[in-house]
């Protein structure tokens, strides 16, 4: 065998395997671990067959949500700006980029955009037979939240 196409193989190799061990240099950094929202609520799993939904919401500066609770325990993480979350008895939380949160849990609450448009990923952990999201106006939130 001719030495260049040797050396040449051996140096692929070489190149390869550095390329390859680079990329097996992931890193795993926890975003959150909470026994409760961030207002202090308890959260617990429904008890129906288990669903994962994950929804990325957008709003735009000085947007806001309407009210609205979560009977699911439901996990979000800020991807872009800064968002004012406030619960109908009054309670306060800014949550800005990077941020991940535990949301609270049968708790009616409305998020608000500050200083410019924000997004954010939301995890909700829940059952096929439960909804992730209820507004008061669908007049079932006597079931699902807990009045302020």
């Amino acid at each position: 065998m001719d030495i260049q196409i040797l050396v040449r193989n051996n140096l692929r190799n070489i190149i390869l395997f550095i390329i390859g061990s680079v990329s097996l240099n992931a890193s795993a950094i926890e975003l959150l671990r909470s026994t409760e929202s961030w207002n202090g609520g308890a959260f617990h799993y429904p008890s129906g067959k288990a669903e994962i939904t994950s929804v990325k919401i957008k709003l735009e500066k000085g947007q806001e949500t309407p009210f609205h609770c979560h009977p699911v325990p439901t996990m979000g993480y800020v991807l872009k700006g800064k968002i004012e979350v406030i619960t109908m008895n009054g309670d306060k939380a800014v949550l800005r980029e990077g941020d991940a949160v535990v949301e609270a849990m049968s708790t009616l609450h409305k998020g608000r955009s500050l200083g410019g448009p924000a997004e954010l990923v939301v995890f909700y952990a829940g059952d096929t037979n439960t909804p992730n999201t209820i507004f008061p106006e669908e007049g079932v939130e006597s079931k699902y939240c807990d009045k302020p």
